[in-house]
């Protein structure tokens, strides 16, 4: 008598795990990349965040607030010039310590900041990059601060 055998076979199994290795890679693969462009969102975030609180500080209190990085070891810390390059190592007003070590500043323009007489500043801006890619912090005439993502040729989207 034969009886018939229920189940799959080992062919079977393997296609299904090759599927299941598949899907998982690149699924890996783009929560990796989501977490990198969070990373640059939030730190975006942190310096705009700062350049309105400098901002606000030197218009009420009409005292300039121009900004400077400083590099302590592989970090950085962006922060006004009127504290010291050693107060960088602790968190503190005035001052940003690098939250995330795959976001780093690739470039500031010389001279960007605020100056206490109704909102004006330096313009220039704060490049941004990592594996996400690149953003720009920019700072207007009159204070303004926008945020955009380079795309192309150093051109914001």
């Amino acid at each position: 008598m034969k009886t018939k055998q229920s189940g799959f076979s080992l062919i079977e199994m393997m296609v299904v795990m090759v599927i299941v290795a598949t899907l998982s890679t690149g699924g890996v693969y783009g929560w990796q990349q989501w977490q990198q462009q969070q990373r640059m969102w939030i730190t975006t975030q942190h310096i705009r965040h700062l350049l309105e609180q400098l901002r606000s500080d030197a218009n009420w209190n009409n005292r300039d607030h121009l900004l400077t990085v400083n590099r302590p070891g592989k970090s950085w810390c962006l922060s006004s010039k009127l504290i010291e390059a050693t107060q960088c190592l602790s968190e503190g007003r005035w001052r940003l310590i690098q939250p995330f070590t795959d976001v780093d500043i690739s470039e500031v323009t010389v001279g960007l900041g605020f100056y206490g007489l109704r909102n004006t500043a330096w313009p220039g801006h704060i490049t941004l990059q990592s594996a996400a890619g690149k953003w720009h912090v920019v700072l207007s005439a009159q204070g303004r601060i926008r945020v955009c993502e380079v795309v192309g040729s150093n051109k914001c989207s």
